[in-house]
């Protein structure tokens, strides 16, 4: 046999093959394509749902084995690297400024002159504001579920070989669930991604970035980041909806984003 009529055989043998993979996958790809639908139609629902089963499995199956991998083999400069990236997670680094620029403005529209200038800069008070609330209220339901879920950080199970929760407790090795720092780069940076949607990928990849790098430090489980991200998400969101109803837009429009408004 030539090489040539090899080659086109196995090609012909290989084509066959995948059609009938393709065939045998018609159900799957019609479940596929449809909960993508029921996800697009309902988002929120099925991003908790999702988040659940990400934090279920996490816990039972892959936290653990993760984390010991992790420990492990990243170190160095890599390890170094990622330790500086998770600083961007501070509440601080965006609470902070915030929470400054929301005052100025809330008192320079109390001794503006005319009803007109006031109401402009209360209304801009609303930008820096939302980023603020986001943060606080996500923050603090945060700490309220890690105090009372108290779960275990890598630490305990590098150190000791505790894999548990110790809940009611407030101790830095048992308030691993959620990640504090997941939370509050996913709520500030979906909330700037909100004022500013031009950017909105840039601010959704420093978020990711700050959530990788707490698993990447086996500060936390993959499981706690997961959880951290999702609160950070859903409450900035929730938020944004009430404001939005109440006629409140944080959006901020340059010039050259008129094409986001049309």
């Amino acid at each position: 046999m030539r090489p040539l009529d090899f080659i086109v055989r196995q090609w012909d043998r290989g084509g066959n093959r995948v059609t009938l993979i393709w065939e045998e996958l018609a159900g799957f790809r019609s479940f596929t394509a449809g909960q993508w639908a029921r996800t697009q139609a309902h988002p929120r629902t099925w991003a908790t749902v999702y988040c659940a089963l990400v934090v279920v499995i996490g816990y039972f199956i892959l936290d653990r084995p993760l984390a010991r991998f992790l420990k492990a083999h990243v170190g160095g400069e890599f390890e170094g690297f990622w330790k500086t990236v998770t600083h961007l997670g501070l509440a601080g680094v965006w609470m902070v400024p915030a929470g400054l620029l929301t005052l100025g403005l809330i008192l320079s529209a109390l001794a503006a002159p005319g009803l007109e200038k006031r109401a402009r800069l209360r209304r801009a008070a609303w930008v820096p504001g939302f980023l603020f609330l986001s943060m606080a209220v996500s923050g603090i339901a945060g700490n309220i579920v890690k105090m009372l879920v108290g779960r275990t950080r890598p630490a305990a199970l590098f150190d000791s070989n505790i894999y548990d929760f110790v809940p009611l407790t407030r101790g830095y090795l048992t308030n691993s669930f959620p990640s504090g720092h997941s939370q509050a780069s996913f709520a500030a940076m979906t909330a700037l991604a909100l004022i500013f949607p031009r950017y909105d990928l840039a601010f959704l990849t420093v978020a990711l970035l700050v959530a990788l790098s707490r698993v990447l430090t086996t500060v936390h489980f993959l499981s706690d980041v997961v959880a951290g991200a999702w609160l950070g998400v859903m409450v900035t969101l929730a938020l944004h909806s009430l404001l939005t109803r109440r006629g409140i837009d944080v959006r901020v429009r340059f010039e050259r984003d008129k094409t986001l408004a049309e």
